[in-house]
């Protein structure tokens, strides 16, 4: 085996945000509408990204543009928005600035994955394989599981591949505790 590898992890849905609900009085889960607001007042523009409670279906609006000059708004993305392009509003979703910017908090919890590619076996490496991790979304789930789920193996071995110099990458110093990112170049050597 000398092509390269490659894996993309696509979520199944969406992660939830941890923000304090004033109908439910505590902290709780707000899931993405994927729906936006868009308020005008003269030539300044408001956004949001509105979620719901989980619970009681409160409503919380996720600040994306604030006061901003219309004029200075890239015409493809205000149709974005206006359009509720399911797409940009999953990328919001996602953004961990963003969500640092609005006081919430991302949660992973639930969210399921799968992993698209070619699942291989560690008796079928020989030499080095180039291995491509990629995501559209960066989140919350470590390298070291989506090496284990693929190949078959235990999350101790991949942690023993890594430490022998089994399994490298030259974007990362610490493999084994790496998160999924856009995309990760890892090298597989056996």
């Amino acid at each position: 085996m000398n092509h390269t590898i490659k894996w993309k992890v696509v979520p199944l849905g969406l992660p939830t945000v941890i923000k304090h609900c004033s109908k439910c009085n505590n902290k709780t889960e707000f899931m993405s509408s994927r729906t936006f607001r868009v308020n005008a007042n003269q030539n300044k523009l408001d956004v949001w990204l509105i979620y719901h409670c989980i619970h009681c279906n409160t409503t919380w609006n996720m600040e994306i543009l604030s006061r901003v000059i219309s004029s200075t708004i890239d015409k493809v993305l205000y149709h974005k928005f206006i359009q509720n392009d399911p797409e940009l509003a999953d990328e919001y979703a996602f953004d961990h600035t963003l969500h640092s910017k609005n006081k919430s908090v991302i949660s992973y919890d639930n969210l399921q994955y799968d992993i698209i590619g070619e699942n291989i076996s560690l008796q079928s490496i020989k030499g080095t394989v180039p291995l491509v991790i990629e995501c559209n979304y960066p989140f919350d789930i470590r390298i070291d599981k989506i090496l284990s789920q693929k190949l078959g193996v235990s999350r101790e071995v991949v942690k023993r591949m890594v430490k022998n110099k089994k399994i490298t990458s030259d974007e990362s110093k610490n493999i084994g505790k790496e998160k999924v990112k856009q995309s990760l170049n890892i090298n597989l050597a056996l």
